[in-house]
């Protein structure tokens, strides 16, 4: 698994300087429309904008790269003999170190970002600074997230084809956008503020937590069933 993993170091290296390059950029980016904000508005609130739009910027750009990468090399690694099990590892390993090292990244950028707005706009208030939710527990939970997720829609891909990525991409807006739209109806909105009263913000997060964990499991016992039976479909 470990020349495996250096084999993954030696070939991904592009794919690692196309992150940084789309990180920098997004960065830059949104700290030029930030100066652009400050120029035209009095109020003295702030944001790390920079630092927000790289991350969403990285972060989807490594999801649907890595998706589609995963399926190109897996069919290239076992024309080439290699291992399902080794293959599969060593994707895996350089993908969480892949991401620790993207989430150090913006860190320091959102730290330098806040460094330029205190000297470039002394008197302006933060009123959202991402790096204060860049805490251990979060980093990890998006480092394991973020792979299983990946390879998981890399094994569908490979097992069922693109048709199958489109209706887990449907089922996904729809858990994402559902919410958005029933917090825009009063009532709704409402019901559902006084349910989160009821159970607890604390108890909340922990119930997320936990349907988090069982459906990275899920899907991680999922996509290795479906890799062990996938074939090279080159």
């Amino acid at each position: 698994m470990i020349e495996n993993f250096l084999i993954q170091c030696k070939t991904r290296k592009m794919e690692v300087l196309q992150f940084l390059v789309a990180a920098f950029g997004g960065y830059v980016f949104g700290i030029i429309v930030m100066m652009i904000i400050r120029a035209n508005i009095v109020e003295k609130e702030c944001v790390t904008l920079g630092m927000l739009i790289g991350m969403i910027i990285l972060v989807f750009m490594h999801f649907f790269g890595i998706t589609f990468s995963f399926v190109r090399e897996f069919n290239m690694a076992l024309s080439m003999g290699a291992t399902r099990k080794s293959f599969v590892g060593s994707y895996a390993l350089f993908n969480m170190v892949e991401l620790a090292g993207l989430e150090l990244l913006l860190f320091v950028l959102g730290k330098i970002e806040l460094a330029l707005i205190s000297v470039i706009y002394p008197q302006c208030e933060i009123i959202l600074d991402v790096t204060q939710y860049f805490q251990w527990k979060y980093l990890l939970a998006v480092i394991v997230g973020m792979t299983v997720v990946e390879l998981f829609l890399g094994a569908v891909i490979l097992r069922f084809g693109m048709k199958a990525f489109w209706v887990v991409w449907a089922i996904w807006m729809f858990l994402t956008l559902v919410p958005v739209k029933l917090s825009e109806n009063e009532v709704m909105a409402a019901k559902m503020h006084q349910l989160g009263e009821q159970i607890g913000l604390e108890n909340i997060v922990q119930y997320l937590f936990a349907a988090g964990v069982v459906a990275a499991v899920i899907m991680a016992v999922l996509g290795w069933n479906l890799l062990k039976k996938q074939r090279v479909t080159v």
